[in-house]
């Protein structure tokens, strides 16, 4: 982007400094080959003590110095000056060595034109090529009136007129590359122009979908708050009712009542899986670290739901277990992974069985593996079951409901330890659940993180 005199004054000490840079880089490059074709050809150089000076000049006195550099007016003074001092002590440079070779002259003339045209106003490329022009026909004109050594030669037996042609050949040539040069780069920085307001729009853009997600997100979880304290009365008095010892129910009445129990306490799972999903995402969820023991966990988890397992006729068992395995980790929300894992094995598991493995990594974390004989998920289905509200591929029949929140709450909770959790399955063949713990989770961010409330059963 070009330097006017809006630009931050930073911005143009930083455009100096890359030119400093990019100017030692020439010189390292282009002294070395002025030396070394010299000795090559057998050109005669009688001393090398202007080169010497180009480089005190460009590595001292052409500086970027802070104190020219204090508001954006002086800055771009400051930056056009040391373009400017660069391209006349090299012009002066070869003039003093007794040939102005015109490929280094104008290898110095291009790096100047094509930084102004990139950088600087686009009226200094015409006053580059003036400047360039004027010193190059300055030089042979003292130079014919004996005024200062001549540096710059055509060959011999040349008329004025002929002289003169070739002068005026390689000032349009000066001319030519600053329009070549000028028209590029201004097709360059229009583009750079639109890239960057491109940039804005998408980051503009991108903050009003964070804000707007944030809104629906706390929207959620006061409405789900709000629904929350109803539903529990609800599911208390149809309790109440159901269990009443001195009005007894009609089974027509207990069947319906046992209905809208059912019913409430899915809505509650759906209400509480929200909750904990909005806190996750908004970064109000916080870890509760002690050391656990994994094996104990474990086998309390499949406790709680052996017995649905033997109802089902499903093979239910620890299969593979270390002796001890201690890691420090949030307790309740690695049952409540334990959990959700081994609810949707029972849900979709018709016949066979569901095996929990537990294995010692070799950093001291743990691998977790639930395995289950039911039907399988495809792979084009895999990723998506860890998304929020999504059970694509599991569901064998329409009498399967779930949240469809358990699975991605389960990723949320294991990320936070700093594990990993994925599927590997096959249609008609399974599935196997496996997640990674590290022995102890990151250290938290920096932020200040809001206190994690409980959540009502």
């Amino acid at each position: 982007m070009r330097i006017t005199g809006k630009t931050p004054v930073e911005e143009i000490y930083q455009k100096a400094c890359q030119l400093y840079q990019l100017r030692i880089l020439i010189i390292l490059f282009l002294i070395p080959l002025y030396v070394l074709t010299c000795k090559w050809g057998n050109f005669t150089v009688s001393n090398l003590w202007p080169l010497y000076i180009v480089v005190l000049i460009e590595v001292f006195i052409n500086h970027p110095y802070k104190a020219f550099y204090q508001n954006p007016k002086s800055g771009m003074e400051a930056l056009i000056a040391s373009v400017v001092i660069d391209f006349l002590a090299e012009t002066t440079a070869l003039h003093l060595l007794g040939n102005v070779d015109l490929f280094i002259y104008a290898s110095c003339f291009f790096i100047s034109i094509v930084y102004c045209a990139l950088n600087l106003p686009t009226v200094l490329t015409l006053q580059m090529a003036t400047l360039a022009s004027a010193l190059y026909a300055g030089l042979i004109v003292l130079g014919h009136l004996n005024i200062i050594p001549q540096t710059v030669s055509f060959g011999p037996d040349l008329t004025s007129v002929q002289e003169t042609a070739i002068i005026f050949r390689h000032i349009a040539f000066f001319y030519l590359i600053a329009f070549f040069i000028r028209s590029l780069a201004s097709a360059l920085v229009k583009k750079d122009d639109r890239l960057e307001e491109l940039l804005w729009e998408l980051r503009e853009t991108s903050d009003k979908v964070k804000y707007a997600y944030h809104l629906q997100t706390d929207y959620f979880a006061r409405m789900s708050h709000e629904i929350r304290a109803p539903l529990n009365s609800i599911l208390g008095f149809s309790q109440l009712l159901i269990e009443s010892p001195t009005e007894p129910l009609t089974e027509k009445q207990k069947d319906f009542l046992s209905r809208i129990e059912r019913g409430g306490k899915h809505l509650r799972e759906l209400i509480n899986d929200v909750l904990d999903l909005s806190k996750i995402e908004s970064k109000k969820m916080q870890l509760s670290l002690h050391e656990i023991e994994l094996v104990k966990i474990i086998q309390s988890a499949l406790d709680v739901f052996y017995e649905e397992a033997l109802a089902k006729h499903l093979l239910l068992g620890f299969t593979e277990k270390p002796v001890a395995l201690k890691i420090t980790a949030d307790e309740l929300k690695l049952r409540q992974v334990l959990y959700n894992l081994l609810s949707n094995s029972l849900k979709f598991t018709k016949k066979g069985f569901i095996h929990i493995a537990l294995v010692k990594e070799p950093d001291g974390g743990a691998k977790i593996t639930v395995e289950d004989s039911g039907p399988g998920i495809a792979l084009e289905n895999q990723g998506a079951i860890f998304q929020p509200y999504e059970q694509a591929g599991r569901a064998t029949s329409k009498s399967i409901k779930g949240t469809g929140l358990g699975l991605a709450i389960s990723k949320q909770f294991v990320e936070m330890h700093g594990g990993k959790i994925w599927v590997e399955s096959e249609p008609g063949k399974g599935s196997r659940f496996i997640l990674t713990l590290p022995p102890a989770p990151p250290a938290p961010q920096s932020e200040k993180p809001a206190t994690d409330t409980p959540l009502a059963n």
